[in-house]
């Protein structure tokens, strides 16, 4: 049975509309608390993720790099361990695919840093692992999730958790969080 498509589109912004006025926003406060403070200190926020995820990871930098940079304010320093293929690959390869994220932060994670993972089934072992490592160095560690919130949400210090099982919902939710904590942070500049 074929859905009508404009019955569709309503529908999929209807679910989007709800589950926008309904997830738990709290959290915000906090994790632009830990940006704050990796500003501050000099440090890095390091962002990864999988599939939409990962280019949600990408576009974080991108905005958090050109975004929020001000002539006479410290740098808001971001990496995405979702940009270096090569290495990605190589450790993928010669390790193992769940920890391509995990390892680079052995190599560069410094106690001025913090982590972004950003996962909709919040169930990828790879971010679960490097959020545990990043939990292990003492870094706040930030994690947008949906659907049940998985083991990353149960995992990381400051959690979004959207309750959502559209992965298109989700995502954009996960997106819009990006653009609120940036636009915010540029204001204040």
């Amino acid at each position: 049975m074929t859905v009508d498509f404009r019955d569709f589109v309503s529908n999929y912004y209807d679910n989007f509309a709800r589950a926008v006025q309904t997830f738990d926003t709290s959290a915000m406060t906090d994790i632009l608390a830990v940006l704050d403070q990796v500003t501050e200190a000099g440090g890095t926020l390091w962002v990864a993720g999988n599939g939409g995820s990962a280019s949600i990871a990408d576009h974080a930098v991108c905005d958090i790099s050109k975004g929020t940079y001000a002539e006479g304010h410290k740098p808001l320093r971001a990496v995405a361990l979702t940009a270096n293929g090569p290495l990605l690959t190589a450790l993928g390869n010669d390790i193992s695919y769940d920890d391509v994220y995990s390892e680079p932060l052995k190599y560069y994670l410094t106690e001025r840093d913090a982590v972004l993972l950003v996962s909709s089934s919040g169930n990828s072992e790879n971010v679960v692992r490097a959020c545990k490592v990043a939990n292990a160095a003492g870094v706040p560690t930030i994690a947008f999730v949906g659907f049940s919130g998985g083991r990353l949400g149960e995992t990381a210090n400051h959690v979004i958790h959207v309750k959502e099982d559209n992965y298109g919902v989700v995502e954009d939710i996960h997106m819009s969080l990006i653009h609120v904590l940036t636009q915010y942070i540029t204001s204040r500049r």
